[in-house]
């Protein structure tokens, strides 16, 4: 047992587990009148240098602040208190939860009933609507990780933070590459097993733990099926009505795209409302950020929600041979059982090159490459790690753009050699179609453009922003033709300027980037363009990992910016914050970089 203060303030007083990834502590708050009980995290970064060390502690304090900010806006989540590193290790302080876990209280009491288990699943579909809507992925849904607070289940433990811990998150994927997966065998569908959660995977683990709630059984318990891959849950919930057993069936299929397309999708089906469809009760519109989780909040225990709101979602229709199925299912048998799975629980690095990762992105049905013919992009958002492309197609999905998907910019030689996954929400056979969708799209993406995707090195990308748009005059009950003003052309945010500019690097275009710098700028150089160039072609890769605006007026904007450069003769991360001043300017119609100073 620990006899010192962690960060001088909290007493370990019991261990409450060990993992691969650390350990977890009951203490208590040395500073508090009330010697205040909570849960201690301690995390173990994985980091091969003191540079990698640094970025990481960085990215830990982000994931750290999202996780407060949905503990502060949501009683269903443990709040967190503080965050920090001591020795080399990081640590997280969470409010201790009071109650039994899911597996206690069926260990102790006995299985639940269908009513019960509905119940369960409602709350819980409501807290996932609520973290799903933030693009974040729980990642372990399992009995232990349910707490019965009077009553009413907490989720806890959520895995993001232990990936971001993990060093080949921030990696180029130029390099070589390791996956460390998080999640419980038996609990965890096969995709996420392989390194490639989705947020059916969610859905999939919230399945098997209801099942355990009605039967007190584990996955691992209830059998597999021999030839597909898939538990034999049925024979255990014979006694549970038809709408439950086929929202199981659905949701437990072994392709993602065969679930229900999100959290609230799965709630609408538990939730019929036949009393109410002779005459619909009037809805109240429910903002998109909090979703149900507002309702939750004032929920008292016991009552059932009011059905949610019709939504147009895009629910994935699967082309899948029956044949290439069974095949995929088989290696599910492989993933989930024996040494594989003891090796998973145990936090051991798979090697993306080679091994299950290797054999999923081979077979996988929804992890092709892209196709390799020209064709014209609405292009939303590039990500260097494919789970947040993923994260965001399936947001294009559900504002209704059921054709989004996404490639990797290299595979389409004429835009450059980045290594980034490229999100689209719509594809074309010629520009002028995609110009007129991009005055549509540009509401949820203002740095949206349109691009060629050719395997012609030699094509030009014919990059067309929403500022290339004719202007749209604003409507005048009079105007005189005499003093008829034109309207300015659209401005584009300095926070897209600084995300050109770096896609140029990347690119390897530097003359273009070099005319997104200021003249002052550019003489303030020794040997000017010669040393600029000199310089980035060290630079292998460069990766904006955060652009905060300090200040953004009319014509000057302040930004502070996280980067990561990629070392060329021996693959180095090197984390850099430089604070950087733009000016626009208006004879070019762009903004451009002033100054850069490091923070």
């Amino acid at each position: 047992m620990m006899s010192n203060l962690l960060d001088n303030r909290y007493r370990v007083t019991s261990v409450l587990g060990s993992g691969g990834f650390g350990e977890t502590y009951l203490a208590e708050d040395t500073k508090m009148p009330s010697k205040r009980r909570c849960v201690i995290k301690q995390l173990k970064p994985v980091a091969d240098n003191p540079q990698m060390y640094e970025l990481l502690q960085q990215r830990f304090h982000r994931e750290a602040a999202v996780l407060e900010t949905l503990g502060e806006e949501s009683r269903y989540i443990p709040k967190l208190y503080a965050n920090f590193a001591e020795n080399g290790l990081f640590y997280l302080v969470q409010e201790w939860v009071d109650g039994l876990t899911l597996t206690e209280e069926i260990e102790r009491n006995g299985k639940w009933n269908e009513d019960a288990v509905r119940k369960l699943l409602i709350s819980i579909l409501q807290t996932l609507i609520y973290v799903h809507d933030r693009g974040i992925i729980h990642r372990d849904i399992k009995p232990d990780n349910i707490i019965l607070r009077a009553g009413e289940p907490v989720l806890i433990d959520f895995g993001a933070v232990k990936e971001t811990l993990n060093v080949s998150t921030i990696r180029s994927s130029s390099q070589q590459a390791h996956s460390i997966v998080i999640g419980t065998p038996g609990f965890m569908a096969s995709e996420q097993a392989a390194g490639r959660p989705f947020f059916a995977s969610d859905l999939y683990s919230l399945a098997l733990t209801a099942i355990f709630a009605l039967t007190g059984q584990y996955p691992q318990q209830l059998g597999t099926d021999p030839q597909t891959g898939e538990v034999i849950w049925q024979p255990h919930v014979m006694g549970i009505s038809a709408n439950l057993k086929a929202i199981f069936t659905k949701v437990m299929q072994f392709d993602p795209r065969d679930r229900y397309s999100s959290a609230r999708e799965m709630l609408e089906a538990l939730q019929p409302n036949p009393l109410n469809q002779s005459k619909p009760a009037k809805s109240v519109p429910i903002p998109p950020a909090m979703s149900n989780m507002q309702t939750v909040a004032v929920t008292p225990k016991g009552y059932t929600p009011p059905a949610v709101q019709n939504q147009s979602v895009y629910v994935y229709q699967s082309q899948q041979d029956p044949k290439k199925k069974v095949l995929g299912q088989l290696l599910a048998i492989m993933i989930v059982g024996g040494a594989i799975g003891a090796a998973i629980a145990l936090g051991v690095v798979i090697a993306q090159n080679g091994g299950i990762v290797a054999i999923w992105n081979k077979f996988s049905p929804f992890n092709k490459p892209a196709a390799k013919f020209p064709f014209y992009f609405l292009a939303d958002s590039a990500f260097e790690d494919i789970e947040s492309a993923t994260r965001k197609v399936e947001k294009l999905k559900e504002q209704g753009y059921k054709d989004a998907g996404m490639f990797l910019i290299s595979d389409y030689p004429n835009l450059g050699e980045s290594k980034w996954q490229q999100v689209y929400a719509e594809k074309f056979t010629n520009l002028d179609g995609c110009k007129s969708k991009l005055k549509e799209h540009l509401k949820f993406a203002e740095d949206a453009y349109c691009a060629l995707a050719s395997p012609n090195k030699k094509d030009p990308v014919q990059r067309f922003a929403g500022s290339d748009l004719p202007p749209i005059p604003s409507p005048s009950p009079t105007v005189t033709p005499s003093k008829t003003a034109t309207p300015s052309p659209v401005k584009p945010s300095p926070v897209k300027a600084i995300r050109d500019y770096y896609a140029l690097i990347n690119n390897r275009q530097f003359q273009e980037a070099w005319k997104n710098l200021t003249p002052i700028f550019q003489n303030s150089r020794p040997k000017e363009y010669r040393e600029f160039t000199k310089f980035w072609f060290t630079i292998k890769n460069v990766s904006i990992i955060e652009v905060r605006p300090v200040e953004i007026k009319e014509n000057v904007a302040i930004l502070d910016v996280d980067l990561a450069y990629q070392r060329e003769k021996d693959n180095a991360i090197l984390p850099e914050t430089l604070r950087i001043s733009l000016i626009w300017n208006a004879d070019l119609g762009q903004w451009q970089i002033n100054e850069t100073n490091q923070q």
